[in-house]
């Protein structure tokens, strides 16, 4: 073999190395954007489905007809409004919050004080620049039927004891509703999955109690009570995976549970931003959307028929781009997503 030939073979064997490197580099890089943006997809999806399902079971009131409802609300005997964090009036079982870049309007509920200190270990507190949205829905799947009409207004209503379905514990938030009415209440008895028993004493010492034992109804056993929780919906940085932000939801059920019945969980890494936008309707009763306005400029929330939802969503990865974007503090890639959502108990 000439030296010719060794150096033509050489060029060659070298070219050769070169592209395949290049083919490996090149290939690996697909695959791990690819893993990325499959992983932002499934993030983004998570996020929205949660969202719509709990949008469209806000203001949940039995099979109590819609008609009825806008005519005569549920009743609560709760004590105080939304101060605390859970919705206690209006059918709507809705409120939202618009972030402003410096802050929320309206005020944020005083729970959300509770996020990153002691009392919600692991929890961060919401960016402001993005919106908050508050749904009461049914905290459980299972119901509970009235297993003994109530002799009075004033009397606590009887479930079955000692069952799977029974998990209420002291301080829990209630429905009770048939197809011609619904109540909310706190329970105070003691023990209501042993007993069954869901009494309701005035006071009980806590940030939420019942002004009332009267819930003006003697609810049959063709009544159904539901567990409920007001859930808040808001876009913080993640605790599990630093420099990225989530979808969080700050659960509020039971005053009288552990912590004042707060839990504050990380549901959907990669989503950097959530705008809402709801849709109104000026004709009483509501019939139509008549237009889609941010929370500052909705006066009367049993008048929303829909919401409009907005989602940035990013790559878990960062250097996912080659360059940066001039309104981005890295190089993952984005995306964004657009759902509107019938609020099924507030639609005609």
């Amino acid at each position: 073999m000439t030296l010719v030939e060794l150096m033509v073979g050489m060029a060659v064997g070298l070219f050769v190395a070169t592209v395949a490197i290049a083919t490996f580099v090149s290939t690996r890089t697909l695959n791990v954007v690819n893993a990325s943006t499959t992983r932002m997809s499934e993030n983004a999806r998570l996020a929205m489905d949660l969202l719509h399902t709990d949008l469209r079971s806000s203001g949940f009131a039995g099979c109590w007809p819609l008609a009825q409802r806008r005519d005569d609300p549920p009743l609560s005997v709760l004590q105080g409004g939304a101060a605390d964090g859970f919705i206690t009036t209006g059918s709507s079982g809705l409120l939202g919050f618009n972030g402003t870049g410096t802050g929320f309007s309206p005020a944020l509920p005083t729970v959300f004080s509770s996020l990153g200190t002691a009392a919600l270990p692991g929890s961060t507190a919401p960016l402001p620049g993005s919106d908050i949205v508050s749904v009461r829905v049914p905290a459980d799947n299972v119901a509970l039927g009235v297993i003994a009409p109530m002799a009075t207004p004033d009397a606590a209503p009887v479930v079955r004891a000692a069952t799977p379905g029974n998990t209420m514990v002291k301080g829990d938030i209630v429905l009770i509703a048939n197809c011609e009415s619904s109540a909310m209440f706190q329970v105070t008895e003691e023990n209501p999955a042993a007993t069954g028993v869901l009494s309701r004493a005035v006071g009980a010492g806590a940030a939420r109690s019942n002004t009332t034992t009267n819930l003006q109804k003697t609810y049959r056993s063709d009544a159904t009570v539901y567990r409920l929780e007001t859930r808040h919906y808001y876009v913080a940085p993640s605790a599990v995976r630093p420099g990225t932000n989530s979808l969080w939801r700050l659960e509020v059920s039971g005053a009288l549970k552990p912590a004042g019945g707060l839990s504050a969980v990380e549901v959907a890494n990669g989503i950097d931003d959530i705008e809402i936008s709801y849709g109104v309707d000026t004709v009483s009763p509501p019939a139509n959307v008549s237009r889609y306005v941010d929370a500052t400029a909705v006066t009367d929330w049993d008048r929303v028929l829909s919401a409009r939802i907005e989602m940035v969503a990013a790559t878990p990865d960062d250097n996912m781009a080659r360059v940066q974007a001039a309104s981005a503090p890295d190089r993952r890639l984005r995306s964004n997503l657009t759902e509107v959502v019938t609020l099924r108990n507030g639609a005609p």
